[in-house]
Order: C-alpha cells, then sequence, then structure tokens
C-alpha cells in the first residue's frame, strides 16, 4: 500500500483516521520522554512521567501548541482504542481472548483519554491534576474493601502486558499490521530492529511498573507504586545506571519512531 493510497484511505474512514492521528502523536510524546530521559542520564536533569515530561514540554518554545496538538492527538488515540474494543472492527471476538483484548483496548484508552485532558489543562494554564499519580491512584484502591489485592492483580496485568511487549519485539509480529510501501520495505531490516528496540524498552518500563504495584500491594503501602518516572530513576541508581538509562531512553525514542511507523503504513483490518 503506498503511501498516498493509505492518505486516502484515512479520508474515507473516520476510524482510520483516529488511530493515525493518535499514533502520530503518541510517537511525540515517547520521543520527548526519551529525550529528557537521556539528558538525565548523564546531566543534572531528573528523570520524568508522561505528565512532568508534558509539564516541561510546555516551557519549550512552541511548547504550548505543541501541547494543544498532544491534547488533541491522545484524546483521539484514547477514542480509537476504545472503539477498538466497543465496535471489534478488527474482529478480536468475544472468546477469552479477545475479551481480554478488548478490555485492554478500552483501559488504554481511558488512560490516554485522561493523558490528553492533561495536556489541555497544561496547555489552558489550569496546570495538571495533582491528584492523578500512579501514588495517589494505588492509595484509593488500596482503601477499597480488598484493595491488596485488586492492586496485586493490576501488577500481575501491567506484568503480563510488559511480556507481551517482549514478545511482540521478539517474534516481530507487529509487521502483520503494517502496509510497507515500496520505499519503505527497502529500509524493513531497520525498521523492524527500531520497533523490536522500542517495543523492549517500553516492556522494561513497564516490568519495573509492575514491581512496584506488587511491593505496593504486598506491603499494603502505597508510597511503593511508581509509575514511568521512578521506574527510569531505579534504572539510573543501578551500577552503570547511567548508561542503562540511556539505553533504555533511546529505546523510548525508538518506540516514538515505532508509534510514527504505524502512524504512516499500519493496516487497518475490517474497514
Amino acid at each position: 500500500m503506498s503511501a498516498a493510497s493509505s492518505a486516502s484511505r484515512a479520508t474515507d474512514h473516520p476510524l482510520e483516521t483516529l488511530g493515525r492521528i493518535g499514533y502520530g502523536f503518541k510517537g511525540v510524546l515517547y520521543v520527548v520522554l526519551g529525550v529528557i530521559a537521556v539528558d538525565a542520564a548523564f546531566g543534572p536533569t531528573e528523570t520524568e512521567g508522561q505528565t512532568g515530561a508534558l509539564q516541561s514540554l510546555a516551557q519549550q518554545p512552541f511548547g504550548n501548541a505543541l501541547l494543544w496538538g498532544l491534547a488533541v492527538g491522545l484524546f483521539a488515540y484514547g477514542l480509537w482504542r476504545i472503539a477498538l474494543a466497543v465496535l471489534d472492527p478488527e474482529h478480536e471476538g468475544d472468546d477469552a481472548k479477545g475479551a481480554v483484548k478488548r478490555v485492554g483496548f478500552v483501559v488504554s484508552g481511558l488512560s490516554y483519554g485522561a493523558l490528553g485532558y492533561t495536556a489541555y489543562q497544561i496547555a489552558s494554564g489550569a496546570g495538571a491534576d495533582s491528584g492523578g499519580g500512579t501514588e495517589e491512584q494505588t492509595q484509593t484502591l488500596l482503601g477499597l474493601p480488598g484493595g491488596r489485592w485488586i492492586v496485586g492483580a493490576i501488577a500481575l496485568a501491567v506484568l503480563g502486558y510488559a511480556a507481551a511487549q517482549f514478545w511482540r519485539a521478539y517474534t516481530a509480529k507487529f509487521f502483520r499490521k503494517l502496509h510497507l510501501d515500496q520505499k519503505a520495505v527497502r529500509h524493513r531490516r531497520t525498521i523492524k530492529r527500531v520497533c523490536q528496540a522500542g517495543l523492549a524498552a517500553r516492556g522494561v518500563v513497564l516490568a519495573l511498573t509492575a514491581v512496584f504495584l506488587g511491593r505496593a500491594a504486598v506491603q499494603s503501602d502505597a508510597s511503593e507504586a511508581g509509575g514511568l518516572d521512578q521506574a527510569l530513576t531505579t534504572l539510573q541508581q543501578q551500577t552503570a545506571g547511567p548508561w542503562l538509562l540511556a539505553l533504555v531512553a533511546v529505546g523510548l525514542v525508538m518506540y516514538g519512531v515505532y508509534c510514527w511507523i504505524n502512524a504512516a503504513y499500519r493496516r487497518y483490518e475490517g474497514q
């Protein structure tokens, strides 16, 4: 499929348009995250999570304009993921495997929709809601009946998703949903390696996040929970930490490129 054909199909199919816009801006977010983490590896800059990266972006030239784009793009991505779950255009089905995937689409959609709203808040000058961090959310869950089990189940789910990222990187199954044009096919090997590195780096971050949530569940202590920023900080604190953080940070940039590749070449089944 050529790039022109892809653009034409994006005009014809609203869901495809949402997916391509969403992937494009999701890629921007991860490239920003990776660049900040690379700078933190060997400099005075601190590692940042997604909200922190958005706040840092607001301080850059043209950052506010990009934040408005991210607000729209991340919301589009979230809406697209929810549409995948509800409308099932890619025929995941209603069996156990399909149901798990579709629930994952909903969770992902809500998460990125909320992140898009955070970008909107920062861009409009309202500031990000300080009550929505991983630690605060974990504290709320721990306060529920059976809260430790709920947090533990979420930790296992995140760990499973991390494993899925590693598996996708190893098997390169993502190529099944890519239609490369003639120009891109000539760089197929490079595209494959970049996507694999990006997925693996994201898997590392998710696995660490799962460990933090698991500790919070076992100890019934929300302060043990942590998101992307704590995962990157933990890497930085290890032996050869700056180099390890830099490696994962470059991987996050590559994950952003993986998102851009999906924006350009992803095949949208059932449309």
